[in-house]
């Protein structure tokens, strides 16, 4: 089918603003295919690529965002049936496969990139952007992942030689 891949096309990353820009990264591609097996996937659909810096800003982006350095792709995942993976699976799926900025785009779009310190400013985001909310907990592990602002109440108990000493509840 592609040019970059045996499933995904240059067009596919091409910015959508029709300025020609397009950034060939093969380790993004890699881990896309990698997505879409360990799916088994009909099809990662790739809704964003790279984008200019005007274009990231004009849809919600920002200037030097991991779209502007060709390391980012908003994605759908459609199964074998035709219908769509959920944004929760697929933030799972990309995590445990590598993926190190994960983005709840919508109930079936996410957004995925290969970020380190060698080609962004922070080697890690999970986050939700309908709501803006980053999150500290993993994809994988929780389900529906812990944001960096919830507050937990724990209860904590002070034993002395096996005697309970100070028992109390507190927020983290």
């Amino acid at each position: 089918m592609g040019n970059l891949s045996p499933n995904f096309d240059s067009s596919e990353f091409t910015c959508k603003c029709g300025c020609g820009a397009f950034i060939k990264n093969g380790e993004l591609i890699q881990m896309l295919e990698k997505l879409r097996t360990t799916m088994n996937a009909a099809a990662v659909i790739i809704t964003s690529g790279t984008r200019c810096s005007a274009h990231s800003v004009a849809v919600g982006g920002t200037m030097t965002d991991a779209h502007t350095k060709g390391i980012a792709a908003d994605i759908r995942v459609n199964k074998k049936d035709g219908t769509s993976y959920t944004s929760g699976t697929i933030a799972r799926e990309a995590e445990k496969i590598g993926f190190s900025g994960i983005g709840i785009i919508d109930n079936i779009h996410c957004h995925v990139d290969i970020r380190n310190l060698n080609n962004y400013y922070n080697a890690h985001w999970f986050g939700d952007e309908r709501t803006n909310n980053d999150y500290i907990s993993t994809f994988a592990n929780y389900g529906e992942p812990i944001l960096k602002d919830d507050k937990h109440k724990v209860k904590i108990s002070i034993e002395v030689d096996g005697e309970k000493v100070e028992e109390k509840t507190v927020e983290i």
